[in-house]
């Protein structure tokens, strides 16, 4: 508006109710939220009744470099933060055993606002997770050591017996915790279990003090666990629970499932993964009771596979509507080794295939090949992540569009999927220009008017 011939400028923004103006806040990363109390006397304490906490310093921009820093940070903030009660509270940052003092006091800080989640990477700053393999030394076994293993520091332990303080009101009220790259023993997850009624999520991920896990009993409210990547592993035992989803990925191990009636949702990827041993003779037969009942499963096969396995060996999944297939396609396996697996799953909806990026370049020039030959009758999507253009993708996308009468999407992405999150993905942007040109050239043509095809 004009006022005596100047323009006056009218601050609508600050003319919202409070609870307008936290909203937004909450939309904001945490620092930028606390940067808002520059901004006037309304302002000063506003960020404060914001209820998600997520002190995440991994971003390019951010100017904390060292756990000192990052520790002063966060105790800064909390010092400030009067709200009596919190909704998330996530920790990101590369800190060890040496930050004990203060990750204690911030786990008690959450646990006394009754916070409902809480989630802890120590590894915050290591931008990606990939699973060991022998046949790609140079890459995947490289990341997945930094990611679970760290450097030489000892890995921050979780005692819960440290956190308990006189004001320690206990963790009636969380339902999901995310403890990745943080020592937990078997004995602290039990108490966790016991002494978290409404816990309906865990994961842990990375840590390397968990030797064994056994989770049980009907009275649990645990509806999903995930544990990955924890190298000292040895066993896992599960039985009589009301468990949704299972995922485990790792070495080799011990495992036991027994009496999940609600299991639908798996995820498998061991070490040396593939559709021969261990994965068939070790592991599918631990879940011969449910698999049945799936109707979503998950196979990491990061080693590759074997080319050509008769469909008897692998159990009929009538129930499975979705699966995922995590394959190392090394140069040109045949890809089409899958189709006895897929077959055994005559109702499936959704089909997706991701790839890590390896030896792409090498495009063979042989004949295609043709799959065994079945009607996929609910086969609907098909989804392909790290399509680089080789014979061996393109023949698999072909024998869909042969054999799955009511396909309607064929999804790729051209993206190296190790990389494509990371700050790495740029150096691949060339190969993956070529990719994205290649899929084009061999799909447009071949894919008929009634699919919809994308390509990112």
């Amino acid at each position: 508006m004009e006022k005596r011939g100047k323009f006056v400028s009218e601050d609508y923004i600050s003319n919202l109710s409070s609870e307008t103006l936290v909203s937004i806040l909450s939309q904001l990363t945490l620092r930028e939220a606390v940067a808002t109390s520059i901004l006037g006397r309304r302002w000063r304490y506003l960020w404060t009744s914001i209820t998600i906490l997520d002190f995440d310093a991994t971003k390019a921009t951010d100017t904390i470099e060292s756990g000192p820093m990052y520790v002063k940070w966060v105790d800064h903030v909390l010092g400030q933060y009067e709200v009596s009660t919190i909704n998330e509270f996530r920790i990101s940052f590369d800190l060890d055993q040496n930050s004990t003092h203060a990750i204690n006091s911030w786990i008690e800080f959450a646990m006394t606002r009754e916070v409902q989640r809480l989630e802890m990477d120590l590894l915050g700053r290591r931008p990606y997770n990939a699973l060991s393999s022998k046949r790609c030394r140079s890459k995947c076994k490289r990341l997945w050591r930094s990611q679970s293993c760290g450097c030489s520091s000892e890995q921050f332990c979780l005692n819960l017996l440290s956190t308990r303080t006189p004001t320690f009101c206990g963790f009636k009220f969380l339902k999901d915790l995310y403890l990745k790259n943080v020592g937990i023993t078997q004995e602290v997850i039990e108490y966790f279990l016991a002494n978290c009624p409404k816990l309906e999520q865990l994961s842990v991920c990375g840590s390397r003090h968990l030797v064994k896990l056994r989770v049980s009993g009907s009275s649990l409210s645990l509806k999903h666990l995930e544990v990955v990547y924890c190298t000292c592993l040895k066993y896992v035992e599960i039985f009589d629970t009301s468990l949704i989803s299972f995922k485990y990925a790792g070495l080799e191990i011990d495992l036991f499932i027994k009496n999940v009636p609600l299991l639908v949702d798996l995820y498998i990827g061991v070490g040396n993964g593939n559709l021969g041993r261990p994965l068939l003779n070790d592991y599918l037969p631990q879940f011969s009771r449910c698999l049945s009942q799936l109707q979503v499963l998950t196979l990491e096969l990061i080693d590759g596979f074997v080319d050509e396995i008769g469909s008897k060996l692998f159990p009929r999944l009538k129930n499975l509507k979705k699966l995922v297939l995590e394959v190392g396609a090394w140069g040109e396996d045949n890809l089409l080794g899958l189709t006895p697996l897929i077959n055994a799953c005559p109702y499936l909806q959704i089909l997706e295939l991701k790839m890590p990026w390896i030896n792409v370049q090498d495009h063979d020039t042989r004949k295609m090949r043709r799959g065994i030959k079945c009607r996929h009758k609910y086969l609907k999507v098909l989804e392909i992540y790290g399509y680089a253009g080789r014979m061996c993708e393109f023949e698999f996308v072909m024998h869909f569009i042969r054999n799955a009468v009511a396909l309607e999407k064929i999804l790729i992405d051209p993206r190296d999927q190790i990389v494509k999150r990371t700050p790495f993905a740029s150096a691949n942007l060339k190969i993956e220009q070529t990719a994205r040109r290649l899929a084009e050239s061999q799909l447009e043509a071949m894919v008929p008017p009634s699919i919809q095809l994308v390509i990112l």
